[in-house]
């Protein structure tokens, strides 16, 4: 069998051919995934990475897309969505997540047991795999805060690391560009009294996220915030609000969010991160550093 026919013969996936990423990322832009793989379980995430190794096929795996922008020329290869691995269970104080569980049910879960702690992450549009591997976090706080052990899976096998070997750091982890990928996170949170406590964080996170975040299709945090400073603040300095380029536009509410709108291309999101890169080192001499991820050519 080729390699098409022996990716369709896999169990527990789901595959679709000249898929649009313009659907599965959060800038609502991009072009076709040549094959796009939902997988169900970690045997099958397994099979497809092997399989597409063994072929010299290139492969993305993907969370909920809020952090990747995908070139409008399409991706030539496999993207492997986790959104398929979404399971949560509590034992003994320990929340364990799987990589496609979103963070706001992870969130909402721990606090039906009384844990509380990760609220901030609240509002975050991500999945445990992708915030773990960008090591995401919010207002001081970062899913590493609250993690124990990640389990990944590696030509076949599964690997468990405990905290300390997973080298994070400010958006980083060891996970970045590795030929592995997250199977789930194990967390400890902290204990309160009750459920009233961390339902009630939760709710004042979200009413501060909504305050402050804009609405409309971006990937969030478009830059890293350089040492002792903001990214959102030298962009507004630099005369940046509501700068645009084509359908793509700095947020009016939050400079360091892009908007797009309905036209929008990769193209122009990538030509406008590159614009304010430039101009912010052209008027303060500070390099700012992309969060988004670019996928493809550009």
């Amino acid at each position: 069998m080729d390699f098409k026919e022996q990716l369709k013969s896999l169990y527990a996936i789901t595959l679709s051919e000249d898929e649009p990423m313009s659907e599965h990322t959060g800038y609502g832009v991009g072009g076709k995934a040549k094959y796009f793989v939902t997988v169900y379980s970690a045997r099958a995430l397994s099979q497809v990475m092997q399989l597409c190794d063994e072929h010299r096929v290139k492969y993305k795996i993907i969370g909920n897309g809020t952090n990747l922008l995908f070139s409008d020329k399409g991706f030539e290869g496999v993207v492997i969505s986790l959104k398929g691995l979404s399971v949560i269970t509590h034992e003994n104080g320990i929340v364990r997540a799987t990589a496609g569980v979103r963070l706001c049910d992870l969130v909402l879960f721990s606090a039906e047991f009384g844990l509380f702690g990760g609220e901030t992450l609240v509002g975050i549009p991500a999945t445990v795999g992708g915030a773990t591997v960008m090591n995401a976090g919010a207002y001081g706080y970062s899913i590493s805060d609250f993690i124990q052990s990640v389990t990944t899976v590696k030509k076949g096998k599964l690997i468990k690391y405990d905290k300390n070997q997973c080298g994070f750091s400010y958006r980083r982890s060891v996970f970045q560009n590795r030929k592995e990928a997250i199977i789930s996170v194990d967390f400890r949170f902290k204990q309160g009294k009750g459920k009233e406590i961390p339902q009630e964080l939760i709710k004042r996170c979200k009413q501060i996220r909504n305050n402050v975040q804009p609405k409309g299709k971006s990937c969030g945090s478009v830059f890293k915030n350089p040492n002792g400073d903001y990214a959102g603040r030298l962009i507004e300095c630099a005369g940046l609000k509501g700068y645009s380029v084509g359908n793509a536009s700095i947020s009016l509410k939050h400079a360091n969010f892009i908007i797009t709108k309905k036209g929008a291309t990769a193209e122009q999101v990538y030509k406008l991160i590159t614009s304010v890169q430039k101009i912010v080192k052209e008027k303060f001499g500070i390099s700012l550093t992309r969060e988004v991820e670019l996928v493809g050519e550009f």
